[in-house]
């Protein structure tokens, strides 16, 4: 959001000052997009000069896909209080997409210190909006909830660029909601201030009063402290304390993608070798060694040494780039509060990112916890201006919603994990066999009984006593 056009479109507004933090948030965008400062580099070489684009490892990217799939990699369980509203609610969530839409969200939201989920009404049904955070001014805002901002969205329309701002204010009881369409032919400019019909012409008003007392916007800070200098209540990139880190990565994965061209094989010729060639095109004479050239030449030489052709290929130094590419990723992981080792680089399977938060007390589960603590919040109180929203559409009848939202928090395991977990259990009299087999090979009770009894057939005929980790233990445990 460019914080000089919101304020020429609202002039008697008194706008909190933002000491150029939306300049920031698109700095950190263009990082998250692949196009930082220091993607362009000098070209080397003699005679070459100008500039060349770096080879990006783009681990800004990849950390802020990683924050949000932790922080949704399990299930939300929504409660509020009566089974009307608890289907109303799992029922607007799937048709608004927000299972779909909230992991792609949270990854520019980690990227821009932020995001919005915003509330409307469109042909009697309540409709969900996800927003990025540098579309979206603060007004006024208390220690909990930002209750009063102002919205963009810019759109291109033919040789125009239209910029819709939407403001929302508490008046009393209410929610005033006022939509402002300006159009110019500068996409850098406001321009001209027009009816809202000539953009949507389904739109005959352009104030609307919502007679709620929820702000019908929820703002989502990721919880990493902002050490930026602004008065606004915006939050910082997960990445805005890193940018040194991030550019060693990328200079460093420059190198290992250019040692693949600097080391090419090279051979050292003797110049009696070179043939010599008329550019037909240029009218230039060019040199060439012709590698293929199958035909005896008779060569002038004075000695036999002139002719030897020398291998001067250097060996590529692919480990040591790993090595530091993973050194510079553990320095990473150190900064935003994960866990060592949650970002890796080796040469079997590439940049791969860690799939589980273990249930041990470290930084990458705590850090996520905090995460999903202020998620939960934003997901409540989202419940609460649907609601309300339904209520008046007659959607759903009146009443006071009692709302709770939790994650399931279930550990992510992989499948030996898991597997070697229940062979613990059972033959620690601890789990049954059934339950074991249900759980690795996800069936009902009913199959899991007629496995065992094939298991324990087999065993039989093999002349031993259940298989080996599980004991000597009835279908039901330990003996």
């Amino acid at each position: 959001m460019n914080s000089d056009k919101i304020k020429q479109a609202f002039p008697k507004e008194s706008f909190p000052e933002d000491n150029g933090f939306y300049a920031k948030m698109d700095g950190w965008q263009l990082i998250y997009e692949g196009s930082p400062d220091w993607r362009s580099v000098k070209r080397a070489g003699l005679g070459k000069g100008g500039k060349r684009l770096m080879n990006m490892l783009n681990t800004a990217k990849i950390l802020c896909d990683e924050f949000a799939h932790k922080c949704f990699a399990e299930q939300v369980d929504i409660s509020c209080g009566s089974e009307e509203y608890d289907k109303y609610i799992l029922d607007f969530l799937d048709r608004e997409g927000f299972w779909k839409n909230i992991p792609r969200l949270l990854s520019a939201a980690f990227a821009q210190g932020g995001c919005a989920l915003r509330e409307y009404i469109e042909n009697s049904k309540v409709k969900l909006s996800f927003v990025e955070g540098r579309h979206f001014y603060p007004l006024k805002w208390d220690n909990r909830i930002i209750s009063e901002g102002i919205f963009e969205e810019i759109s291109a329309r033919g040789k125009f660029y239209y910029t819709l701002f939407e403001r929302h204010s508490v008046k009393g009881e209410n929610i005033l909601v006022e939509d402002f369409l300006y159009k110019s032919p500068d996409p850098n400019a406001l321009g001209d201030k027009v009816p809202l019909t000539e953009l949507y012409p389904e739109m005959t008003a352009d104030t609307f009063t919502y007679p709620v007392s929820a702000p019908l916007f929820q703002y989502f800070k990721p919880d990493f402290p902002s050490n930026v200098r602004t008065e606004l209540p915006l939050g910082i990139s997960c990445f805005a304390n890193c940018l040194d880190t991030l550019k060693a990565l990328d200079v460093a994965f420059d190198s290992f993608a250019r040692e693949f061209v600097l080391g090419k094989k090279r051979i050292i010729v003797p110049s009696s070798c070179i043939r010599t060639v008329i550019n037909p095109e240029t009218g230039e004479t060019e040199r060439y060694f012709d590698a293929d050239d199958e035909v005896y030449q008779a060569l002038k030489c004075d000695e036999e040494k002139d002719l030897r052709i020398t291998d001067n290929t250097t060996v590529l130094r692919v480990q040591e780039h790993v090595d530091g590419i993973n050194a510079l990723l553990n320095i990473l992981c150190f900064q935003v509060g994960l866990s060592p080792g949650a970002l890796s680089f080796d040469r079997a399977g590439g940049v791969k990112t860690a799939t589980e938060v273990i249930s041990e007390e470290n930084k990458t589960a705590i850090t996520i916890r905090c995460q999903k603590n202020l998620l939960v919040e934003m997901i409540e109180d989202m419940c609460r201006a649907v609601l309300s929203l339904a209520m008046e559409t007659g959607e759903i009848s009146r009443g006071v919603p009692e709302i709770t939202a939790a994650f399931k928090d279930s550990v992510i395991i992989d499948d030996n994990t898991m597997i070697e977990n229940n062979i613990n259990l059972v033959a620690a009299g601890l789990k049954s066999k059934v339950s074991a087999i249900m759980e690795i090979m996800k069936c009902d009770e009913e199959t899991a009984r007629t496995e065992l009894e094939r298991i324990n057939a087999e065993s039989a005929v093999a002349g031993i006593s259940g298989g080996e980790g599980f004991g000597d233990m009835n279908d039901e445990g330990a003996v």
